[in-house]
């Protein structure tokens, strides 16, 4: 299954898109999506996150946790 990476650009402080960069070193499938808004009011300015396949909202306190957490989601789905 093709597993889509989705981030806000108000998230960009939080050096997400470097996550995400990350990410597809280990995985060249999965699809990544650049918004200018996400929907998710003012979260992007407080904390690192991102959205995995459009509706598993991933949040961290930190930019490496945040990683840490997205890659076990990509790799466990269903967790």
């Amino acid at each position: 299954m093709k597993r889509k990476v989705e981030y806000c650009t108000g998230n960009l402080d939080y050096h997400t898109d470097d996550m995400i960069k990350q990410l597809q070193t280990l995985d060249p499938e999965i699809t990544v999506k650049e918004w200018g808004c996400l929907g998710n009011c003012h979260r992007c300015f407080r904390v690192p996150f991102c959205l995995i396949d459009e509706y598993d909202l991933i949040e961290a306190d930190t930019i490496e946790h945040l990683y840490t957490l997205v890659l076990n989601k990509l790799q466990h789905p269903s967790e």
